[in-house]
C-alpha cells in the first residue's frame, strides 16, 4: 500500500521525534514517494515531487522573514508531500513566517520537538516505501502471468474477466462507452452488476483500435490496497482487449475488399465503380432486391460477421460485411416484394443472435436503400443508432427516429431548455431520490399509455407502476395521458435520455 504522510508520522522513529503538525492538516493523506533530508537553501530545484523533506533549518539561519517565505513557496511549488523541521539546533522555536506561508500554500508542515538522527527516519521510511513498490510489481507480474495463461488457453472475454476477478477479489463489470453493460463476473444479474458499478472501487479505460471503447469497473470488496487494485485492473483491461481483438485467422482479400467498400460508402466517398467492387467482395444482390444497412458493435471480433452471415442464410440472400474501425458494417439483401424489408432483416438478425448465443453484441438496422449508391445514409444511421438504447441488443433506426434527430440536429442548450420547461420536476426528483421517473414516463408514452405493457417492460407490478405514475402526475401537475401534452413529453424525455448518453 502506498504510504501517506499520515502513515509516516505514526512510525516509531518519527513518533520519537514528537511531531506536531503546524499546517496542512487536511493534506496529511498525500502519498510520500521518498523521504529526503537536506540543509541547503536552494533545495527546491532538486526536488521532483512527493518527497517528505527533513531539515534542521540550517540553510535558513540568518535569512530574513521574506527569504524564509520564499523558501517555503518554492518547496510547495515542487509538489512535495510535506516538510518536517527539527527544533533545537538552528531554531529554538518555530519561525512564525514559515508556519504562515505553509498554511497559505496548504503545505503540511511538521515541527519535530525531539532530536532523532535523520538517517534512522529515512532508513525506516524508505525501506517501507521500496517494499511497497516491490510488492506492487510482484502483484502486477502475478496478475499478468495469470491473465496470459488464460489467453494462451484460449479464454475469451468471459474467461479473462473471470481470471481478473479472481486476482482482484471483487466483481468485474465491462461497460461500453455508450453505457451498456457488456459483460460481468461475480454478480448474480444485471441489477446487482449495476449496483456494483455505482459503488465502484476503481475503473480502468478500455480502448480498441486506438479509440475509447468503454471501461472495466471493479466493484467494492477487494482486499487489495487502492494502488494495487488499480495495477491489477489495468493489466486485466489490457488482456481483455487482446481477447476482444482475437479473430482466429487473418482477413481474406474478399474481407479486405468488403471493408474498404463499406468504409467508402459510410464516408460518402464511394465512386461509380461500387458495383464492381461489391462483386470483388463476393456480394451479388439480385436487381429486384433492396439493401438494408447494418452496424454491429461486437465485443468478440468474430461474433458480428457470424451473425450477419447467419441472418443472410435465414433470408436466403447474399450479405456484404466487413470491419470498419471498431465496428462491423454490412448490408443484407431483401426482395422488393417483401413489404417490410426492415422488419424482415430485424427478424433474421434476432434469430441469428439467438442461434449463435451472442449476448455481447448490439446490432442496429438502417432503412432500405434501392442500391449501393443509396446505402451510405442507411449505414450512417445504423452506426449512429448504436448505443442510443444500450440495453437492447437489436435496434432499428425507424424505432429511434426521434433519438437520431435529436442527436443529429439537436442543440444542447435548446434541448436542456426543453427538458427544464417540460419535465424538470421529474429530473430533480430522480436526482434527489435516485429514482427513474423520467424513464418510466418515456416507456409509458412509447407503449401507447398502456400501464399493462409499460409495467411489463419495466418489470414492475401494476400497483408499483401506478404509484410511480401518480407521483409523476403529482409532480407535473397534469395528466400525462392528455393528447395535447403527449408529443411534448415524449420529446422532452427523449432529449433527457439522449443528453445523458
Amino acid at each position: 500500500m502506498a504510504l501517506t504522510l499520515r502513515d509516516l508520522l505514526s512510525l516509531d522513529t518519527l513518533r520519537e521525534a514528537r511531531p506536531e503538525v503546524l499546517a496542512g492538516e487536511a493534506s496529511l493523506d498525500r502519498v510520500v514517494r521518498w523521504v529526503h533530508s537536506s540543509e541547503i537553501y536552494e533545495i527546491g530545484p532538486l526536488l521532483t515531487g512527493g518527497e517528505l523533506l527533513l531539515t534542521t533549518g540550517l540553510g535558513l539561519a540568518g535569512a530574513d522573514a521574506g527569504t524564509r517565505r520564499h523558501y517555503m513557496r518554492e518547496i510547495a511549488g515542487r509538489g512535495v508531500a510535506g516538510v518536517a523541521l527539527e527544533l533545537g539546533r538552528t531554531f529554538p522555536e518555530m519561525p512564525r513566517e514559515l508556519v504562515q506561508e505553509a498554511r497559505r500554500q496548504d503545505l503540511p508542515f511538521v515541527a519535530l520537538h525531539a532530536v532523532v538522527p535523520f538517517i534512522r527516519i529515512t532508513e525506516q521510511a524508505n525501506t517501507l516505501i521500496v517494499d511497497a513498490a516491490s510488492r506492487r510489481l510482484r502483484l502486477g507480474d502475478s496478475a499478468t502471468r495469470a491473465l496470459n495463461d488464460a489467453l494462451i488457453a484460449g479464454a475469451g472475454v468471459a474467461g479473462v474477466l473471470a481470471t481478473g476477478a479472481q486476482v482482484i477479489g471483487t466483481p468485474l463489470m465491462l461497460v461500453s462507452a455508450s453505457g451498456a453493460l457488456v459483460a460481468a463476473h461475480g454478480v448474480a444479474g444485471d441489477r446487482e452488476a449495476w449496483r456494483a458499478v455505482e459503488d465502484a472501487a476503481c475503473e480502468a479505460p478500455v480502448a480498441l483500435h486506438g479509440q475509447p471503447w468503454g471501461r472495466l469497473v471493479a466493484g467494492p470488496g477487494s482486499a487489495l490496497p487502492a494502488e494495487d487494485l488499480a495495477t491489477a485492473l489495468e493489466r486485466t483491461a489490457v488482456a481483455l482487449v487482446l481477447a476482444m481483438l482475437r479473430t482466429g485467422s487473418p482477413p481474406s482479400e474478399r474481407d479486405r475488399q468488403a471493408s474498404a467498400l463499406l468504409r467508402d460508402l459510410i464516408e460518402g466517398t464511394a465512386e461509380a465503380d461500387s458495383g464492381v467492387r461489391a462483386m470483388m467482395a463476393g456480394f451479388h444482390p439480385a436487381p429486384d432486391h433492396v439493401l438494408v444497412g447494418v452496424a454491429a458493435d461486437s465485443l468478440e471480433t468474430a461474433a458480428a460477421p457470424a451473425v450477419i452471415d447467419r441472418a443472410a442464410h435465414i433470408l436466403h440472400t447474399p450479405a456484404l460485411r466487413g470491419r470498419v474501425s471498431r465496428l462491423v458494417l454490412g448490408a443484407l439483401s431483401v426482395p422488393r416484394a417483401v413489404t417490410d424489408a426492415v422488419g424482415a432483416v430485424s427478424q433474421a438478425l434476432d434469430e441469428a443472435l439467438r442461434r449463435l448465443s451472442a449476448p455481447q453484441l448490439q446490432v442496429a438496422v438502417g432503412h432500405p436503400a434501392a442500391d449501393l449508391a443509396e446505402l451510405g445514409p442507411s449505414l450512417r444511421d445504423a452506426r449512429a443508432a448504436l448505443g442510443l438504447r444500450p440495453a437492447a441488443r437489436l435496434v432499428t433506426t425507424r424505432a429511434l427516429a426521434l433519438d437520431l434527430e435529436l442527436t443529429r440536429h439537436g442543440d444542447a442548450g435548446h434541448a436542456a431548455d426543453l427538458v427544464r420547461r417540460t419535465i424538470s420536476p421529474l429530473v430533480d426528483w430522480d436526482e434527489a431520490h435516485r429514482t427513474r421517473l423520467v424513464g418510466t414516463l418515456e416507456v409509458f408514452l412509447l407503449h401507447g399509455c398502456s400501464a399493462t405493457r409499460a409495467a411489463a417492460v419495466l418489470h414492475l407490478g401494476r400497483q408499483t407502476f401506478y404509484q410511480r405514475l401518480q407521483r409523476i402526475e403529482a409532480l407535473l401537475g397534469y395528466t400525462v395521458t392528455d393528447p395535447d401534452v403527449h408529443a411534448a413529453l415524449l420529446l422532452a424525455t427523449a432529449a433527457h435520455r439522449v443528453a445523458d448518453r
